[in-house]
């Protein structure tokens, strides 16, 4: 078999399927060793910036992906990596209304 027989893989479709985990890991990371200071800089810096800016980020790629997947395949990564953001976002949306409410209690 030579590399001719191979496809290409198609690197957007696996990087946009990666991103919600990569944000998920960032928000389990602040949430376990934040120590509870959620008012801090920095975590209404990655919860407010970072992790939606990753998430966007893996909808643009997997979307950029779509158009690649008749000449790379990787259908399954491109499709479930979109869904798998847009559900991410909207988990991250309900968490922010959570957030502001007992912020805005406090």
């Amino acid at each position: 078999m030579s590399n001719r027989d191979f496809k290409k893989a198609n690197h957007p479709a696996i990087a946009g399927f990666l991103m919600p985990f990569m944000a998920a890991g960032f928000a389990c990371v602040y949430v376990l060793y934040g120590q509870k200071d959620f008012a801090s800089l920095m975590f209404k810096l990655s919860f407010l910036g970072l992790i939606p800016s990753v998430l966007l980020v893996g909808i643009v790629l997997s979307m950029k992906a779509i158009p690649l997947i008749k000449e790379r395949g990787d259908k399954d990564y491109a499709y479930s990596g979109l869904v798998l953001n847009a559900f991410f976002i909207l988990m991250y949306i309900a968490s922010l209304v959570y957030y502001l409410t007992i912020s805005s209690n406090h």
